[in-house]
């Protein structure tokens, strides 16, 4: 039996609402919702005409969570996984080359002999699509935070921390602590102590245009608008 007009026009209306929820159910970014309500952000890039924006989160929970990215592609947003090595760890910096289209980022992790004390290096040469684990150090307290970060083409970088408070007995000195690499990360120098701020070596990173205080994810709403303002319309 050949359907009539009316019941093809029908079908054809069903299934363009049913794409439509599909689509609104996924929201402008592309992202479903679950994924956004359980991503935290932290850094983020803004879109700079030569290369596309990107945002650094946490997605999982307090007891179970990872780095990951959102990286804009030419239909939406693409959520990109990392190496499994860098579970339960939390971006500490963000950094895109001033001149390639190069990411890195220093994660913090802990493991039962040293307690918040790992920082994990990684980098990516396409843009944030892929992902390299490049080496690991470990901090000389767990209260010191990333200062700078530098690293040039050559692989050759520095890393300054800097520690203002450390209530344990033993605690080192307050001050800069300045380690040194010439392998892109895979090792370092012993750390080298000053009072004073080192200064900083030239800027072959640029730091993220977005920092986020990283305490809760965004409503959809908010991721939205988030989206909108790093990746403007065309």
């Amino acid at each position: 039996m050949v359907p009539s007009t009316r019941s093809v026009l029908s079908l054809v209306v069903a299934g363009a609402v049913m794409a439509a929820g599909a689509a609104s159910a996924q929201g402008a970014s592309g992202l479903a919702p679950e994924t956004l309500a359980q991503s935290t952000p932290l850094f983020a890039f803004q879109n700079d005409g030569n290369r596309g924006a990107v945002v650094f989160l946490r997605s999982g929970s307090a007891q179970e969570h990872d780095p990951r990215l959102f990286v804009a592609a030419r239909d939406g947003w693409r959520l990109v996984q990392l190496p499994d090595e860098l579970h339960n760890t939390s971006w500490v910096f963000a950094g895109r080359s001033a001149k390639r289209d190069e990411l890195w980022g220093i994660t913090q992790g802990s493991t039962e002999a040293q307690p918040g004390q790992t920082l994990l290096f990684a980098s990516s040469v396409n843009g944030g699509r892929s992902w390299r684990l490049r080496g690991a150090l470990q901090k000389v307290s767990r209260y010191a935070v990333v200062d700078a970060f530098s690293v040039n083409e050559d692989g050759k970088g520095t890393l300054t921390l800097r520690l203002d408070d450390d209530p344990e007995p033993e605690a080192p000195r307050l001050g800069y602590y300045l380690y040194l690499t010439k392998n892109g990360g895979r090792s370092w120098s012993e750390a080298i102590f000053s009072q004073s701020k080192p200064l900083p070596p030239p800027a072959m990173l640029m730091p993220a245009d977005r920092t986020f205080d990283g305490k809760q994810p965004l409503d959809a709403d908010a991721w939205e608008r988030l989206f909108l303002d790093l990746r403007p319309a065309e």
